[in-house]
C-alpha cells in the first residue's frame, strides 16, 4: 500500500489543516485498534490488523518529515 500522495500532501505548506488531518487519521487507526482487541470482525482481523500497523508507520513517517521541514 503506498501513501505517497499523502505524504506529498503533508509537504505542500500551502495544504490547510495538516495537523487535523493527521489527528484525524490517529483517531481512526486507535478506534480500529481497540475494536480489533475487542474482538471484532474476526473473519478480518489479520487484514484489518495490518491496516491499522500500516497507517501507525505512515502517521509516524508524516511527523517525521514535517520535523524535518
Amino acid at each position: 500500500m503506498s501513501f505517497k500522495w499523502l505524504t506529498s500532501i503533508m509537504q505542500d505548506p500551502n495544504t490547510a489543516n495538516q495537523g487535523d488531518l493527521i489527528f484525524k487519521l490517529n483517531q481512526d487507526r486507535a478506534w480500529l485498534l481497540e475494536n480489533l482487541d475487542k474482538g471484532k470482525w474476526p473473519e478480518i482481523r489479520s487484514e484489518l490488523a495490518a491496516i491499522e500497523r500500516k497507517i501507525s508507520k505512515l502517521i509516524i513517517s508524516v511527523q517525521e518529515i514535517n520535523v524535518d521541514i
